[in-house]
């Protein structure tokens, strides 16, 4: 007997949008996972805005409100487990919904599947990522290149991770949240690591390729529009130049 087919995966290279507009799809994808299988993944980059999850605080977000705005920069609260996180362009943001269950140990395995495939995507590149717990991330180094979140509704996860492929740097600086032995968490990316140019579609299509590889999924359909997505950024003063 042939064994059974693996479930799809649904991926959607959504380039730059608004976070508050993926929120929204999140929670319909959410919904729709409830009567199938599979999972969808969701990769995009976002304009300068922060998200504080659970583990968060406004004490861990240097300037006020008035400097943020000033910054053209938005803060979202929202229920992911972890704490602050700046997305910027240049820095992959990976949504990704899958069927679970409810105990928290298949959360943790989820968790623990996503660290596999970034941990994978930074080796393909040559460079040795790290898992720490305090504070919480994938460090190359001294500097954290990635970021975990996951939330669960119904059975259902959903929020995912962040890596920081090129972004520029310096705009990080508004956050003051603590690192380890009292300093300034510090924050660092793939480019500069590397100290040369990483196209962002190849991070992508690894992070595709290893996410059917950890999840055992079988097959993926590419996507790079959802019709319940209203409008996209086009561009933005700290984007990359093109090339």
């Amino acid at each position: 007997m042939p064994e059974p087919a693996k479930p799809p995966l649904e991926v959607y290279l959504l380039g730059a949008v608004d976070f508050a507009e993926v929120q929204m799809l999140q929670r319909r994808l959410v919904f729709e996972h409830g009567e199938r299988d599979g999972a969808t993944l969701i990769l995009c980059e976002h304009p300068p805005t922060l998200s504080v999850g659970r583990a968060g605080s406004r004490a861990h977000i240097g300037p006020d409100d008035s400097a943020l705005a000033g910054r053209g920069i938005r803060t979202h609260w929202v229920n992911r487990g972890g704490g602050c996180i700046l997305h910027l362009p240049g820095q992959l943001a990976g949504y990704l919904i899958a069927p679970i269950g409810a105990e928290a140990a298949t959360a943790m395995g989820h968790v623990r599947r996503i660290q596999d495939v970034l941990l994978g995507v930074l080796d393909e590149f040559e460079l040795s990522g790290e898992v720490r717990h305090d504070p919480p991330g994938i460090f190359l180094g001294r500097g954290r290149v990635a970021t975990i979140g996951v939330a669960v509704s119904r059975g259902i996860a959903y929020h995912g991770f962040t890596l920081n492929v090129g972004p520029f740097l310096d705009l990080f600086g508004v956050l003051v949240e603590p690192g380890p032995e009292g300093s300034i968490l510090r924050q660092t990316s793939m480019e500069s690591r590397r100290q040369r140019a990483t196209p962002m579609s190849r991070v992508r299509e690894a992070i595709v390729r290893r996410t059917e590889l950890a999840f055992e999924l079988d097959r993926h359909h590419l996507y790079t529009h959802h019709p319940r997505l209203k409008r996209k950024v086009l561009t933005h003063a700290y984007a990359p130049s093109p090339g």
